[in-house]
């Protein structure tokens, strides 16, 4: 995914947050927030790059 793509989606879910949230969190709590989601995204790429087969199991497989 284009840095610009990622940037994109961090912004509209930073917008869909202030639309439900408006006054719940302070400006340093939003600056929080989008690092958060900065981190969240750089992760979900990595994890991208990864390719899978079909087969691929899990890393784990809980058994209760």
């Amino acid at each position: 995914m284009s840095e610009e793509r990622v940037d994109g989606e961090i912004e509209r879910r930073l917008a869909g947050l202030r639309e439900r949230f408006p006054e719940r969190f302070t400006q340093p709590q939003w600056q929080e927030i989008r690092e958060d989601l900065e981190q969240l995204a750089k992760a979900a790429a990595t994890l991208r790059r990864r390719p899978l087969g079909n087969a691929d199991e899990p890393d784990f497989i809980f058994v209760p």
